[in-house]
C-alpha cells in the first residue's frame, strides 16, 4: 500500500525563494505541481509566446522531476492562457511534448498575477505506470 502521506519539496529555482507554497507535491502514487509561469532561472519572461511556452513546460517537467516523474508520466494538465490565439502554438507544442496516450487537459483563458506571462501550466503524474486512455 502506498504510503499518501503528503511530501512536498521543490526545484531550485531562484525566483521561487520566499514563495509559501512548494511547487511540487507528492500523495502516494501522485505528483501535483502548482502552476508553472515561463520563467527563466533568473526569474525573467521572454516576450514571446512559444518561449514562454516551451519554459513553462520545462518548469513542469523540473517540478515533477524532484519525486522522478516526468512529462510522460502527466495524467492531467490545466493550461492557462491569455490569449486564446495562443492555443494553436501551444496545441503544437503539447504533441510535440507528449507522446500518445496523450493526458487529459484543460484550458483556460484568465488574467495572470504577473501582467508579463503568458501561460501557466500545472500537471498531476503518476508514479504507478504508464497512461492509458480510452477513446
Amino acid at each position: 500500500m502506498p504510503d499518501n502521506n503528503p511530501v512536498a519539496a521543490s526545484p531550485d529555482f531562484a525566483w521561487t525563494e520566499g514563495l509559501t507554497y512548494n511547487q511540487a507535491v507528492r500523495a502516494g502514487d501522485l505528483v501535483f505541481t502548482a502552476g508553472q509561469g515561463g520563467f527563466r532561472a533568473d526569474g525573467t519572461l521572454d516576450q514571446d509566446f512559444e518561449a514562454q511556452a516551451r519554459q513553462a513546460m520545462a518548469n513542469v517537467e523540473a517540478a515533477l522531476a524532484v519525486f522522478g516523474a516526468d512529462l510522460q508520466s502527466a495524467v492531467k494538465l490545466t493550461v492557462f492562457l491569455v490569449n486564446a490565439e495562443d492555443y494553436g502554438v501551444f496545441k503544437e507544442l503539447r504533441e510535440e511534448l507528449f507522446n500518445e496516450p496523450y493526458p487529459a487537459s484543460t484550458l483556460l483563458l484568465g488574467t495572470p498575477v504577473f501582467p508579463e506571462m503568458l501561460i501557466e501550466v500545472e500537471a498531476v503524474a503518476s508514479l504507478a505506470g504508464p497512461r492509458h486512455a480510452f477513446a
